[in-house]
């Protein structure tokens, strides 16, 4: 009998969009030899089923269940590979599922809620031998102008201004001159009521994925990013306004060194499932940049390029992850 799995999409926050482009690649992905699928929509507004015709029938939240034809229907397992941001990043949904014993693939509420915590994740990883950016943490009830002052008195030019817990670079800035500042904090408050300002590591980007399969943690091969903006925007990432090398052209040596760094920085965190990573290489280093625990699945991300690059069938990696999942009790 096939199993019944949840995909979901939508979100909280400004990544509803990049959300949904995920959510039509990943359902096309699923082996429906082996599972039903059923897309599932949540915002601040609803949670409901999508049927191919576009019904929609209301989730019901006591239990995650469904009703069709005057059925109920349970679901086997979910998965959240096409749901960014809140709150599947942060750690709420799977809190939720715990709490009414709902299996899932992919991280949990610990990893999760810390590795969207951009800050957070620093001071983690702070006795972990991973190289970081200087940087530091500030709010928005915080003036303005103290921001300024401290940062100048603190960090060094260039510097990145981001939205603590945000994702698919919304809000981020590159700060090139003090009087550009101000501007940039604006605009990251925007997005969030927490703002991390980190000093500009000149090098080469590179983004690389890893995932666990029967307690073994695999690195995939980096792929380096070649914005044609002054940092990887959104628009680089999504609207083809980057070039992007799967796999990165540096030595078998240096691929080795930061796989191994990835597959550590993995277990440092305890994460679960599959995830991506990013870096910034300077000489023969690599500074950690962030974490993502539910990074794009469109057909223009990162993470497809290098498992097609790596020959592991989409198809397959997905029917492992889910069926390694309905084993655990």
């Amino acid at each position: 009998m096939k199993k019944k799995i949840a995909v979901l999409t939508g979100g909280y926050t400004a990544e509803i969009d990049i959300s949904l482009k995920s959510a039509v690649n990943v359902m096309n992905q699923l082996d429906t030899t082996k599972f039903d699928t059923y897309l599932i929509y949540i915002d601040a507004q609803k949670w409901v089923y999508i049927d191919a015709q576009k019904n929609e029938y209301p989730v019901n939240r006591n239990d995650f269940s469904i009703t069709l034809n005057n059925q109920p229907i349970h679901f086997d397992c979910v998965v959240f590979f096409p749901l960014h941001g809140s709150p599947t990043e942060d750690g709420k949904i799977q809190g939720y599922f715990d709490m009414i014993g709902q299996k899932y693939v992919g991280c949990g509420v610990l990893e999760a809620s810390l590795t969207f915590d951009k800050a957070a994740t620093k001071k983690y990883l702070a006795n972990s031998n991973v190289l970081m950016a200087k940087s530091k943490l500030y709010f928005n009830t915080e003036k303005i102008e103290a921001i300024i002052q401290h940062t100048q008195a603190n960090l060094s030019l260039p510097l990145f201004v981001k939205p603590n817990k945000n994702g698919s670079s919304y809000g981020i800035s590159k700060v090139n001159d003090w009087s550009e500042l101000e501007a940039a904090i604006v605009k990251g408050f925007e997005f969030d009521n927490e703002l991390i300002i980190e000093e500009f590591i000149a090098g080469r980007e590179m983004s690389i994925g890893v995932y666990q399969l029967g307690g073994i943690v695999y690195s995939l091969h980096p792929t380096e990013i070649k914005s044609q903006n002054d940092f990887f925007d959104y628009k680089a990432k999504y609207l083809g306004e980057s070039s992007e090398i799967t796999p990165a052209e540096i030595s078998d040596s240096l691929t080795k060194k930061l796989q191994e760094i990835n597959i550590h920085v993995y277990k440092e965190l305890g994460l679960k499932g599959y995830a991506r990573i990013d870096y910034i290489m300077k000489g023969e280093e690599f500074y950690l940049l962030e974490a993502n625990t539910t990074p794009g699945f469109t057909s223009e991300s990162l993470l497809p390029q290098q498992l097609r690059y790596a020959q592991i069938n989409i198809q397959d990696f997905f029917t492992q992850l889910i069926e390694e999942r309905l084993l655990l009790k």
